[in-house]
């Protein structure tokens, strides 16, 4: 319910209703500036946040971010240099702009006269990516979020096989102090696997315990894993800890540490 409510409020920013009805579309902006001198400088910081849209999900045409004078696209305002995310349908704007502003909040929309074979959308792929209330404030000024999103791959059978999964993973991505991000890593929470390789099912789920920021000044996932069945001296449960650490602009993620594990006993 509450992302369809912004979901609505975002196409009355966008006026939505009036751009349907002329056939008009919403352009996304990045960033822009008076001159161009100034505004190809600020391509500097697009290299982190593109990867991590498209860790998320997120992919731009190619060619995009695009520098154009704002002239040059009906509806904008003249006189700037603008970096064009894109031109959407004005139906299909409201959730990728709100994708994109999670991690890019300078981010906007106008409505613009552009027809729908000159148009050129982002795509979006698989959920929504949300935002946690959990972040850690760095010494040096820097803030560490946390963003999540739900995967899953469809159930698959081919010559007997079959399998299926659905896992959240958790996102970490660095701000600086202006708000640009800087890096990111991602390590998977809550999951769950249910698959046959022929050798018999194979059935394992994760459940999310914590996230808590540590005294060293970094995140510690703690998740929780069982297996539904195993062979002698198989491993059947164990907690799996993950430490997501901040040095300088870089951000990384631990290979999980396993403790308390509990093996299927032998008859």
């Amino acid at each position: 319910m509450r992302s369809c409510i912004v979901a609505l409020g975002l196409l009355t920013l966008f006026g939505s209703s009036r751009a349907e009805a002329a056939g008009n579309a919403v352009a996304i902006i990045w960033k822009g500036s008076k001159t161009q001198a100034d505004a190809e400088a600020q391509k500097e910081s697009w290299g982190d946040l593109g990867t991590v849209l498209g860790k998320t999900g997120l992919t731009l045409e190619d060619g995009y971010p695009k520098l154009v004078q704002s002239k040059t696209v009906p509806g904008l305002k003249p006189g700037f240099w603008v970096w064009l995310m894109g031109v959407c349908a004005a139906d299909k704007a409201p959730p990728i702009v709100k994708h994109i502003k999670l991690l890019s909040p300078e981010t906007y929309a106008r409505e613009v006269k552009v027809p729908a074979k000159k148009q050129s959308c982002p795509q979006h792929e698989g959920a929504a990516l949300e935002a946690r209330e959990e972040s850690l404030k760095l010494p040096s000024g820097e803030t560490l979020r946390v963003f999540t999103r739900e995967e899953r791959e469809d159930s698959k059978e081919h010559e007997g096989q079959w399998d299926s999964s659905s896992r959240t993973r958790y996102h970490f991505v660095l701000f600086d102090k202006g708000g640009e991000v800087l890096g990111s890593a991602d390590a998977v929470g809550e999951e769950d696997v249910n698959k046959n390789t022929g050798d018999g099912p194979t059935v394992y789920s994760c459940d999310f315990t914590s996230l808590e920021a540590s005294k060293e000044g970094s995140f510690v996932l703690a998740r929780m894993c069982g297996a539904g069945a195993g062979e002698c001296g198989a491993l059947m449960s164990a907690d799996e800890v993950v430490t997501v650490k901040v040095s300088g602009t870089t951000v990384s993620a631990s290979d999980p540490k396993r403790q308390n594990a509990q093996y299927a006993d032998c008859d």
